[in-house]
């Protein structure tokens, strides 16, 4: 389970070119408060700015919190140290960044295998049934020996997506999945999403596409910041 107590996240943005002026504090998020049980699949729409992903950023520990507390399963995100909520990151989450965050002198299948071996501890049957799984689902075959730099940003899309579902986490964080996709690979993601929703998976979307949002148990709709309606 994943449990978000009263969220706020402030960040300092501008200071204008060459620092001059003066910053700004932005309030990301004010007072989030949310569940996500294994097995929901939850989507959250909004427009930019809202803090969608800086939302799915925290739950992954990525973030410091200005208040409020972040619990996975049995652990208190927001007290552990780095090394700690590390090791919670790949033990419990796979995640879908809007950027691929590939490792560029690694093969597409090479960063996959790192993300595999970070969750599981080393690579075994189960890395190469869900390789094989994912590589058909996202029609990225050709993909695998290819290096970062060479692939379009739809291609990079595909492989950010396999390599947060191929380790075959608890819960799954995704980040405008979509966002570089072509109708058909979106289709993919949408398919696949549920499927794995199926298996048993916690899902956290967050999206500006409803279509791909519609698969999902319950819809939020975040603005400003906060959760501002229950859609569904």
């Amino acid at each position: 389970m994943i449990r978000i107590i009263d969220v706020h996240i402030d960040y300092e943005q501008g200071g204008g070119a060459f620092g001059s002026g003066a910053s700004e504090i932005v309030h990301a998020l004010k007072g989030v408060t949310l569940d996500i049980n294994n097995n929901d699949y939850v989507a959250i729409v909004g427009p930019s700015g809202s803090g969608k992903s800086t939302l799915i950023t925290a739950i992954a520990g990525l973030i410091g919190l200005v208040k409020g507390d972040i619990f996975v399963d049995k652990y208190k995100l927001t007290r552990a140290g780095r090394g700690r909520q590390a090791k919670i990151r790949a033990k419990y989450f796979g995640i879908i960044f809007q950027f691929s965050e590939m490792l560029g002198r690694f093969t597409v299948e090479e960063n996959l295998r790192f993300a595999y071996v970070a969750a599981h501890g080393a690579i075994d049957e189960g890395y190469h049934t869900r390789l094989k799984y994912l590589a058909e689902m996202l029609d990225m075959f050709p993909l695998l020996t290819s290096y970062p730099g060479k692939l379009s940003g739809g291609q990079l899309q595909k492989t950010a997506i396999a390599r947060a579902l191929v380790k075959d986490s608890a819960f799954i964080l995704a980040d405008e999945p979509s966002g570089d996709l072509d109708p058909e690979s979106v289709a993919r993601v949408k398919k696949l999403l549920r499927e794995e929703h199926e298996r048993g998976k916690g899902i956290l979307l967050v999206t500006h596409d409803n279509k791909l949002a519609s698969d999902a148990t319950s819809v939020f709709e975040m603005r400003g910041g906060k959760i501002s309606s229950h859609l569904k």
